[in-house]
């Protein structure tokens, strides 16, 4: 047991040089911020590189280094999550139907979601396939998700390669490696289906977004809109997506880094919420929901929000689509006002799985500087 515990201890002074090395390295780098040039930009004006310049600054020695770096400031996410399925005919496949698959994510109909501390994620499996022998969509979207959250806990194995790329985590990387292991595995159930997906990853004061198809992800901050995700669409109603018969490719997905602040709201969900509330309507609930959390101010001192709860805001955001949804009357919705510009006739809500994954932005509990 003693020889055990001095080879482990051994193993953590190794991997923690071998990190401050990387680190090291990086201090001396710069992230730049660039439109895309590759082929697929050409055709969506939203798509980003995130490319990394050098610095001609003369590297530091490794103890001059931590003499002269500062902590930087880390996050968490405190999360809560929500979904409807909708309401499906008995000829319409909406529950994952292999008895030998067990997830790491949570399924909502055909939509799948994980959540953690330090990551989010949905996937909205295309219900086009219905009528084609053979497919899963419910299934292929949840074996993204699944190993999309596999792929994160890898950051955090000391045995893993991956332990020591914690600050470079590329949400459209994570989404690439999980997309080949659906497919893997879709071609070993013979399943077909696509899904579209989004995926966020906190990484200290950065938030590493990657979005593809008509998923969406936005973040509110002092009770205002500072980012906002844009679908991808082929064209009305046919969104982006990862499958085998698609052409789309995980690095078709659009790429963001938004640095967030101690308090932000992020707001994540499949087209089920975006498509049946407006913007405006998203921000007015969590508006009234951060007010009735708000202790007022004073001269010496301004207003606080405490107790804000992800999870009741993420339940009054899949509530209020819902009843959107179901609703047979001529109501208002985005979905609706697309239809129209298409000169298609829509009356009501649209139909549709429900997801909402709603994470606040808290100080980590760990010292700032805990990973390098």
């Amino acid at each position: 047991m003693i020889a055990s515990l001095h080879s482990s201890t051994r193993s953590k002074l190794v991997a923690t040089a071998a990190r401050a090395a990387v680190v090291g390295k990086q201090h001396q780098q710069q992230r730049a911020f660039t439109k895309s040039i590759s082929p697929s930009a050409l055709n969506n004006h939203h798509i980003y590189d995130y490319t990394t310049t050098n610095n001609t600054n003369k590297s530091l020695p490794l103890f001059d280094f931590f003499a002269q770096t500062k902590p930087q400031q880390s996050y968490k996410l405190g999360h809560g999550a929500a979904g409807f399925a909708k309401k499906r005919s008995n000829t319409e496949t909406s529950v994952i139907t292999s008895s030998s698959w067990s997830s790491e994510s949570a399924q909502v109909g055909e939509d799948a979601y994980f959540r953690r501390s330090d990551a989010i994620g949905v996937a909205d499996g295309i219900g086009g396939w219905q009528q084609t022998a053979g497919s899963n969509s419910a299934l292929y979207s949840s074996q993204l998700m699944h190993y999309a959250n596999l792929e994160m806990d890898r950051f955090e194995d000391t045995e893993d390669p991956m332990f020591f790329e914690y600050s470079q985590t590329n949400p459209v990387d994570i989404l690439q490696r999980s997309y080949e292991q659906s497919l893997v595995e879709a071609k070993k159930s013979n399943v077909l289906g696509s899904t579209t997906a989004c995926i966020a990853v906190l990484r200290h004061d950065e938030l590493r977004v990657a979005n593809i198809g008509d998923c969406g992800i936005s973040i509110i901050r002092n009770n205002h809109y500072v980012f906002r995700s844009e679908e991808q669409q082929h064209a009305f109603n046919f969104p982006y997506q990862l499958g085998i018969r698609s052409r789309d490719q995980p690095h078709h997905a659009q790429s963001f880094n938004i640095k967030v602040k101690k308090g932000d709201i992020i707001i994540m969900g499949t087209d089920g919420l975006y498509d049946n509330l407006f913007d405006k309507t998203i921000l007015s609930l969590v508006r009234d929901h951060v007010q009735a959390h708000t202790i007022p101010g004073n001269a010496q001192r301004p207003p606080r929000v405490r107790n804000l709860q992800p999870q009741i805001l993420s339940d009054i955001l899949a509530n209020a689509a819902k009843e959107v949804s179901e609703s047979k009357r001529n109501v208002d919705t985005p979905f609706q006002r697309r239809a129209m510009e298409e000169g298609l006739l829509m009356e009501g809500g649209k139909a549709d799985d429900i997801s909402v994954i709603v994470a606040v932005v808290r100080d980590c509990e760990d010292s700032p500087d805990r990973r390098l």
